[in-house]
C-alpha cells in the first residue's frame, strides 16, 4: 500500500481576477448535467515503490509523487506536471488519475497542482485570452514556472531539466498548450487532453473559433525569444469522440498547430489496438519530421470530457475504461525526447551489433542459442511477427513496445533487442539473453 500523507495546507493565496460571466454560465450547465463523484483515495499498486505527499509550492497546493525506483534515463528523473480540469481537483487526479504505476516504471516524479486561489471559478485554470506572460502575477502561468523551478532546485529529487513534461484536461489542457507555447525551452513535451486552442476566449469552448494561422501566431508570440525550444519539443493530444463540453475540432487543430511549428509534415496512422489501456478503440495520427515522431493525436471511442486513466477506480471527470493515457504519453515522451543525452535503461543501440566473426551469421528466425528458450535477441519486426511486441506508425519512425509490459524497445523495424518472457504473454526487455 502507499503511504499517503496529506499534511494540513491552510495557507491560501489570494483569489485571481474574476472569470467572465459566460464561462461561469457554461460551467453551471456542466455542473447540472454531470453527477459529481468524488474520487476514491490514492491509487495503490502491488509494486508501489514511492509515496504521495501534499505541500504548498509556488502558491499552490501540490500533490507530489516521488518514486524510489531508478530513473529510466541515466541523466536523471523526469518530472510530469499534471493539471486538473474545471470542477475537478488535484486530489481527484492523485486518487484516480492512474499515474503511480507509470511513475514507478519510469522512475518519474509526478506533481499535481491545484489552480492558485481555487482557480478562476470552480477550480478552472485561466488558459483563455492572449495576454499570457512568464511573469504576470494576475495569471497562473508564473505559478507553474515557479513550481518547476522549485522542484528542479531540490537536489534530492535528482530531476533532469531536459525531461520536464506538462499535461492536463480541459482548462488544464488549454493551460498546458499555453505553457508549451510560452516556455518551449522549459517543457520538453506537452500532453493536451480536450483543451481549447491558445488565443480563444472563455466563451468559445463549444465552437472552434480560431484558425491554424491565428493560433500559430499567438503561440510564437507567447514564446517570444524562446522559439528555438520548438525545435526539440514534443506534443501529444488526446480526446474522446463523445466530448460535448469542448468542441472536438480543437484537438486536431492543436495537433496541426504544433506539428507546423515543429516542421513535422509526414503523417502515419496509429494502430489503436496496440495501445495500453482498458478500452483503446478509436483512431490516431502521428506527425514526424526527418528524425522521427513529434506530434501524436489520439481519438478514443466512447470517451467523453474525461481524463483517460485507462484503469483504476475512475472518478470526477476521470474514466477508467479508456486508453491508459498516463502510460501512453509518458512512453511517447521518453521514446522521442530530443533533449536528453542519455538513453532509456536497457535500450539497445539504434543499429544491430553483429558478432565479430569473419563471415555474417544469418538469422532468418528468432535465435535463442546459447541463451534460454524463454529469451530472444532479434529485430523488432521479428519480435512483433512472433507476438512478443507491438508497434505503431511507419518504419523507420515506428516505436516498438514489449507485449504485456509495454517496455520500450526503440524505434524502427531493424533495431535489434532482447526480450524475455517472464510470465505467460508478458515480455520484458533485457540487456542480453
Amino acid at each position: 500500500m502507499n503511504d499517503v500523507r496529506i499534511p494540513s495546507t491552510a495557507t491560501a493565496t489570494p483569489v485571481r481576477r474574476g472569470i467572465p460571466a459566460v464561462l461561469a454560465g457554461v460551467i453551471a450547465v456542466v455542473l447540472t448535467a454531470v453527477t459529481l463523484v468524488l474520487a476514491p483515495g490514492a491509487g495503490t499498486s502491488a509494486q508501489a515503490a514511492g509515496s504521495w505527499t501534499s505541500e504548498t509550492i509556488a502558491g499552490m497546493n501540490v500533490r507530489l509523487y516521488v518514486p524510489t525506483t531508478a530513473p529510466a534515463i541515466a541523466d536523471g528523473r523526469a518530472l510530469m506536471v499534471n493539471l486538473h480540469g474545471c470542477v475537478q481537483t488535484n486530489a481527484d487526479l492523485q486518487g484516480a488519475g492512474n499515474w503511480q504505476a507509470t511513475a514507478d516504471d519510469y522512475g518519474m516524479v509526478v506533481a499535481v497542482p491545484a489552480a492558485p486561489g481555487g482557480g478562476v471559478i470552480a477550480g478552472c485554470w485561466d488558459y483563455y485570452d492572449a495576454n499570457h506572460s512568464r511573469s504576470n502575477p494576475a495569471r497562473h502561468d508564473d505559478n507553474l514556472l515557479a513550481l518547476v523551478d522549485a522542484l528542479l532546485a531540490r537536489s534530492a529529487l535528482g530531476l533532469d531539466a531536459d525531461q520536464v513534461y506538462l499535461s492536463g484536461l480541459s482548462s488544464g489542457g488549454g493551460e498546458t498548450m499555453v505553457m508549451g507555447c510560452l516556455a518551449p525551452d522549459v517543457f520538453a513535451g506537452i500532453g493536451i487532453n480536450a483543451g481549447p486552442t491558445v488565443g480563444t476566449t472563455s466563451s468559445q469552448i463549444s465552437t472552434v473559433s480560431t484558425t491554424k494561422a491565428a493560433a500559430t501566431s499567438t503561440c510564437t508570440g507567447f514564446a517570444g525569444s524562446h522559439t528555438a525550444g520548438f525545435d526539440t519539443q514534443l506534443t501529444s493530444v488526446v480526446h474522446g469522440n463523445d466530448d460535448y463540453t469542448v468542441n472536438t475540432g480543437y484537438n486536431r487543430l492543436n495537433a496541426e498547430v504544433m506539428a507546423g511549428l515543429y516542421g513535422a509534415t509526414a503523417t502515419s496512422p496509429v494502430t489503436m489496438s496496440t495501445l495500453p489501456g482498458t478500452s483503446t478503440n478509436g483512431s490516431g495520427t502521428v506527425w514526424s519530421d526527418a528524425e522521427g515522431p513529434r506530434v501524436s493525436l489520439l481519438t478514443n471511442t466512447g470517451l467523453g470530457h474525461n481524463w483517460p486513466a485507462g484503469g483504476g477506480p475512475g472518478g470526477r471527470y476521470i474514466k477508467a475504461s479508456s486508453i491508459d493515457y498516463p502510460r501512453y504519453v509518458t512512453s511517447f515522451f521518453f521514446a522521442h525526447n530530443r533533449r536528453v543525452s542519455g538513453t532509456t535503461t536497457g535500450t539497445p543501440t539504434p543499429t544491430p551489433t553483429p558478432t565479430p566473426t569473419p563471415t555474417p551469421t544469418p538469422t532468418p528466425t528468432p535465435t535463442t542459442a546459447p541463451g534460454p528458450v524463454d529469451c530472444w535477441t532479434t529485430t523488432n519486426a521479428t519480435h512483433e511477427s512472433a507476438g512478443r511486441a507491438v508497434s505503431y506508425g511507419s518504419h523507420p519512425y515506428n516505436p516498438f513496445y514489449a507485449l504485456g509490459s509495454q517496455d520500450y524497445l526503440g524505434q524502427g523495424n531493424t533495431t535489434v533487442t532482447s526480450v524475455r518472457e517472464t510470465s505467460a504473454g508478458v515480455y520484458r526487455k533485457v540487456s542480453v539473453c
